[in-house]
């Protein structure tokens, strides 16, 4: 069974001209970059029923392939080849309720927006479902994606980040169930030996994750579903002095707090309430909406467990944070 799919991944089409990537052998590699994205979702355990959602998750593993091959400005549509598999036999758009005559007409959904409008998500043949449940047919497809449509010089790359996503996965699953078990000291799990990539992802999964891509300290939430997020995972205690990956050192924060934070013109009190710096507002600074943050609650994880370690708060307040 599994030599007929092999063919069929063989044989996707795609575009071809000289505007694609020598490194995707001047075709387009959305379609390849989707089926591994998706392949690695199987992997992490992630997908439990035949029925591929278009969710943050898979954007982000799609953004992350598609860094490996694409300009840095290059800006990849996950839309396009999750629509347009349709068309490989063996993945099947499942419309929305009322939006079957949509789906049935073939028009072409272009945008993120317009598949979150129309779609439940996609559907693989039953069989190919089967195979994406085993590890070594997983295996298989995946090495016969990246060596049919990716030159030699980019296939180690993407074997690596493949690597990389399931290594980042299980250490963010690893760090929030150890924040969570009892008897683990407070605001400190040991640091386990990964490689930089994936203990820096697998961290930024885990505290984002957390606080359900919420800016702990204004409060804004703003996601994708191709994957794009508006918040990081940002250590109290930086890593280079306390090596210390606990969610409980960590806050999701949205990139203006984050270098705020980091610059010390905002901290967290104890008692989890924000605290702004006096020289947030000095000499020709315009801090804007920063500026009413002072005395707010901070905004933390609905799972108590996973909010700040005082500690952790404490030594910024004493070593970051700008009191005068």
């Amino acid at each position: 069974m599994i030599d007929r799919y092999i063919k069929r991944f063989k044989k996707l089409r795609s575009d071809r001209n000289a505007n694609w990537p020598a490194g995707s052998l001047h075709r387009s590699p959305y379609k390849p970059i989707l089926l591994l994205s998706v392949i690695d979702l199987f992997a992490q355990g992630s997908v439990t029923s035949n029925l591929i959602r278009l969710t943050p998750d898979l954007g982000e593993l799609f953004h992350l392939y598609c860094s490996q091959i694409m300009p840095p400005d290059w800006r990849c549509n996950i839309a396009m080849p999750f629509f347009h598999l349709s068309r490989e036999g063996f993945w099947h758009l499942v419309p929305l309720p009322e939006k079957e005559s949509i789906v049935a007409s073939g028009r072409p959904l272009r945008s993120v927006s317009l598949l979150s409008d129309n779609l439940k998500g996609a559907r693989l043949d039953e069989a190919l479902y089967d195979l994406m449940c085993v590890e070594k047919s997983r295996d298989m497809l995946r090495t016969v994606l990246i060596e049919s449509y990716f030159a030699p010089e980019i296939q180690q790359k993407f074997v690596e980040q493949g690597i990389i996503n399931r290594e980042a996965f299980e250490y963010s699953q690893t760090l929030l169930e150890q924040a969570k078990q009892p008897g683990v000291r407070e605001g400190k799990i040991e640091w386990q030996e990964k490689q930089t990539p994936a203990r820096d992802q697998g961290f930024r999964r885990a505290v984002v994750t957390a606080y359900d891509h919420r800016c702990a300290l204004c409060g804004i939430r703003v996601t994708t579903p191709d994957g794009h997020t508006a918040v990081v995972g940002a250590h109290v205690i930086p890593w280079s002095e306390s090596h210390n990956d606990d969610p409980r050192n960590g806050l999701a924060l949205c990139y203006l707090c984050h270098w705020n934070f980091d610059e010390g013109l905002i901290g967290v009190s104890t008692k989890y309430i924000v605290m702004t710096s006096p020289r947030l507002v000095i000499d020709q600074n315009i801090p804007g909406h920063l500026a009413t943050l002072d005395g707010r609650s901070l905004i933390g994880p609905q799972d108590e467990v996973l909010w700040p370690d005082p500690n952790s708060l404490k030594w910024h307040l004493r070593e970051r944070f700008r009191k005068f």
